[in-house]
């Protein structure tokens, strides 16, 4: 193998690890926001389940169910 086509070769090889590299990054990236959507939808939905179970104490509550009958009177 002769200098030329050993430079080209080096050349080669450090162009195409830079591109493996920044493809790696990349797609570190995106599975990084998907993660961050995940946590943020996970959050969300902790988030509604307590207002359902606060909702759902209210309707049940006897104090309400008093009152209303009260009312009915």
């Amino acid at each position: 193998m002769n200098i030329p086509t050993l430079i080209i070769s080096v050349v080669f090889m450090l162009f195409a690890g830079t591109w493996l590299i920044l493809q790696q990054v990349r797609a570190l990236r995106s599975s990084a926001k998907s993660v961050d959507a995940e946590d943020r939808l996970r959050q969300q939905v902790a988030e509604l389940e307590q207002r359902v179970q606060t909702l759902e104490r209210i309707a049940t509550d006897k104090q309400t169910k008093l009152r209303e009958q009260i009312t009915s009177l």
